[in-house]
């Protein structure tokens, strides 16, 4: 009885693995479809873009017009299935007045039965760098370079890559990490169950957090800073961290200073910490606040 019953076992677990193996081999069929569209620019003009499901790339160019390129895919192990439901996926590219729109969503006419494929879009656009944009993304993911005007995103589950961009910059996210390098303007950020990244930054801040960790490693050009965050550690670091004066509040967390910091302790509990710290000899400086419910503060000189 014991024999036969390690005999059904081992079966079980044969015939439990010949399955899994056999989905890993499932060939995937993937079906494409590329266009491209071009709109001549003129000062005044702003791109909208609304995707779903969509990987969009946002970079710069010298010529004074915008080119959008599209790359519609659609992934199903039965090409005929996928070829079928990729004309569900629709894309649309269109001017009005000095506003272009760009958008992509799923239609399924009446009748028909919902997409089985896995379907995504790539967006690959060109644009004057003076060029405001606005881009509203879900479940994708968003790499914008070298603009100098407005950009203003929002997203959810998708991820931010934020490359030399300079002006008024806003960003909204939920559940997806914003990494931004050399940025130098304004800039606001509200996010939520998000990793918060900015490297070399230059300019002034106010960065709402909710969940997740906020690290800025800034440069000696860094204006202001303000953030207030929940559930998250915040952390700052600066070629010379003495320069700025610093107002900090943790409640139900640490506030991490260099030693060579003159600290003025405002309040010191088990709940509460304050602090302020101002430069000394100087009469003016730029000013850091930082408050943090259920999180730390840490502020250090920035590594080399």
């Amino acid at each position: 009885m014991l024999g036969k019953k390690y005999s059904s076992v081992f079966l079980l677990i044969f015939f439990s693995l010949m399955a899994l193996d056999t989905i890993a081999q499932t060939t995937v069929q993937v079906v494409t479809k590329s266009v491209e569209k071009r709109f001549d620019y003129s000062k005044g003009d702003e791109i909208n873009i609304e995707g779903e499901k969509a990987e969009v790339s946002i970079e710069s160019w010298k010529k004074q017009q915008i080119l959008i390129k599209v790359e519609l895919i659609s992934k199903h192990p039965e090409k005929m299935v996928a070829e079928k439901d990729l004309g569900k996926l629709i894309y649309e590219a269109k001017r009005e007045k000095n506003k272009i729109y760009l958008r992509n969503y799923i239609s399924t006419p009446e009748g028909q039965a919902k997409p089985k494929s896995k379907l995504s879009v790539k967006y690959t656009i060109f644009l004057p760098e003076s060029c405001p944009v606005y881009l509203k993304n879900h479940f994708g993911s968003a790499s914008i370079s070298n603009l100098t005007n407005s950009l203003r995103v929002n997203s959810k589950f998708s991820k931010i890559d934020l490359i030399d961009i300079q002006g008024m910059i806003e960003v909204t996210t939920r559940f997806g990490d914003l990494i931004g390098e050399r940025i130098n303007g304004r800039m606001s950020v509200n996010s939520r169950r998000s990793d918060v990244m900015l490297h070399d930054i230059r300019g002034s801040y106010n960065i709402q957090a909710y969940y997740g960790m906020v690290k800025i490693f800034s440069e000696d050009e860094l204006l202001d800073l303000k953030v207030d965050a929940e559930k998250a550690d915040v952390f700052l670091f600066a070629p010379n961290p003495a320069m700025y004066g610093y107002n900090l509040t943790s409640t139900q967390g640490k506030i991490n200073l260099p030693n060579s910091f003159d600290v003025k302790e405002v309040q010191n509990t088990q709940v509460l910490k304050q602090v302020e710290v101002r430069p000394i000899e100087q009469e003016y400086y730029q000013n850091v606040t930082i408050r943090v419910t259920f999180g730390n503060i840490t502020v250090d000189k920035k590594p080399n």
